[in-house]
């Protein structure tokens, strides 16, 4: 039985993406990365990062870092590009994500911007 968990466990990604509302700003989407950050996005903002993130997993950018200041957050989102995947910086310390988690987060974020 221990094992089952233990898969589960080791299958469930360390992100997580959930809606919210905001009294001035409307819809908002709150990312979790790790148990240590949480930025909240506008549905733009979380559309943005999606599109980043997909364009530095294809190969499409060159970028070396990404960072989003969200209008409706205290914490930012900076994440270094590696050959790899990303690693999201956490008050807990950095999160890796290799690529295929990038791109579950970026479908998370913005389906729309992974399929486009």
């Amino acid at each position: 039985m221990s094992d089952t968990h233990g898969s589960r466990e080791a299958d469930k990604p360390p992100f997580s993406v959930s809606e919210t509302t905001h009294r001035a700003l409307g819809r908002l989407l709150t990312l979790r990365v790790g148990s240590t950050l949480t930025v909240r996005l506008t549905p733009h903002e979380a559309h943005t990062l999606a599109l980043a993130m997909v364009a530095v997993r294809d190969g499409k950018s060159a970028e070396t870092e990404l960072f989003m200041s969200p209008i409706a957050s205290d914490a930012i989102f900076v994440a270094p590009v590696g050959a790899d995947g990303i690693s999201v910086e956490t008050p807990g310390g950095p999160q890796a994500l290799d690529w295929s988690a990038v791109g579950q987060l970026a479908t998370a974020l913005s389906p729309a911007a992974v399929a486009g």
